[in-house]
């Protein structure tokens, strides 16, 4: 393999336990968008279903398709809005689906669409749903109407902000959601997304929480404390040269080693994940050594110093860690996002799926 991902099913699992501990028993929704931030929707749910996760959480219509046509039988709530053609197809595979306006609401009344739905509030994320207090009016006519309202949710735009200005503003979208307390009869209410259930779950859980990225240990672009690694991603080493006179390398000319300074080109690039905008940024590792991106990262391949300390223990197919929890911290860009690189991750990648240390799985 030129590239692959390895996602260490032991450790997600471990993660997964350790936010049931912090949550004291609310029930856990597996967000598992964006084929699971990368890492594979089917594999994830299958793994997350036998460790007690009874629902899960996708962005659209297709990705909730690909979850039961993979044999995930638990309920799916599709968190992105969904267009009017797609609320018909929703209902008749019975997903739960996201109702963001009374436009929705008088679509699925008179088209007589028996759908489960929940409710969305929009208590300062600004970008779907109704105003609190709308919200209410409309949870209130779902309910006199018989439309199955199984949810109401909303979604905090700050939660994993360290300042103590998104402090106060993820405090005040809680609480503005806690009027929604009073439906007791509604199976799901929730609101803490990854950095709420690690920083806000004192406030307020409601009977469902949404783990999404902390599942894999980081929030934000940080590792969070006690939580284990699971991903890794990984190539090998292409070609080697110790350049003879001084040299540019790569695309631009950004940069120029010296007479005598060895790179060596590795089998991965931009089209498989490893973000243009990190070229002179980032670093691999290679036999524990951390060996900085020299030049414009390519399409398919990228370039990185060698120390002379590793000279003598790499050759072609020596493995190179170029995408990992550590490395993401330590990426010098203020543009740096853990969800952009890990939901960027090409198809070319293969996803190496290991348990006990061991591979068990491999996929595209």
């Amino acid at each position: 393999m030129r590239a692959w991902l390895e996602i260490d099913m032991d450790n997600l699992k471990y993660n997964l336990n350790k936010i049931k501990e912090l949550v004291q028993g609310t029930n856990v929704l597996g967000v598992i968008k964006a084929n699971s931030y990368g890492f594979g929707a089917i594999e994830t749910a299958k793994e997350l279903s036998k460790n007690g996760v009874e629902i899960f959480g996708v962005a659209s219509l297709e990705e909730a398709m690909e979850l039961r046509e993979g044999g995930i039988e638990e309920e799916i709530l599709i968190l992105g809005s969904l267009f009017n053609d797609e609320i018909e197809i929703a209902a008749e595979k019975n997903f739960q689906i996201t109702i963001s306006s009374m436009r929705q609401i008088e679509f699925l009344e008179s088209n007589k669409i028996n759908a489960e739905i929940h409710i969305k509030i929009d208590t300062g994320m600004g970008r779907l749903g109704f105003t609190p207090e709308k919200g209410k009016k409309a949870v209130d006519y779902c309910i006199e109407k018989g439309i199955k309202a199984v949810g109401i949710y909303s979604h905090l735009s700050d939660a994993d902000g360290m300042s103590d200005e998104a402090y106060n503003y993820t405090k005040e979208q809680i609480n503005k959601f806690k009027i929604f307390e009073e439906y007791k009869n509604i199976k799901y209410i929730h609101i803490l997304n990854s950095g709420g259930i690690l920083r806000f779950n004192d406030e307020f859980k409601g009977n469902l929480v949404r783990a999404g990225i902390c599942m894999y240990g980081m929030l934000g672009n940080e590792r969070i404390p006690g939580f284990k690694r699971v991903f890794t991603m990984k190539t090998r080493i292409l070609f080697i040269r110790t350049l003879e006179e001084d040299s540019y390398i790569s695309y631009g000319r950004t940069v120029k080693l010296k007479e005598g300074e060895t790179f060596a080109t590795l089998a991965i690039g931009y089209a498989d994940g490893m973000k243009k905008e990190f070229s002179n940024k980032t670093y691999a590792l290679i036999e524990g050594e951390k060996c900085p991106i020299v030049g414009e990262i390519c399409m398919d391949m990228c370039m990185v110093k060698i120390p002379e300390s590793i000279l003598k223990k790499i050759n072609i197919g020596t493995e190179a860690i170029v995408i990992r929890d550590d490395i993401i911290e330590e990426i010098n860009s203020v543009h740096k996002s853990t969800w952009d690189i890990l939901t960027g991750i090409g198809r070319r990648v293969y996803r190496v799926y290991k348990k006990n240390g061991t591979p068990y799985l491999i996929t595209r």
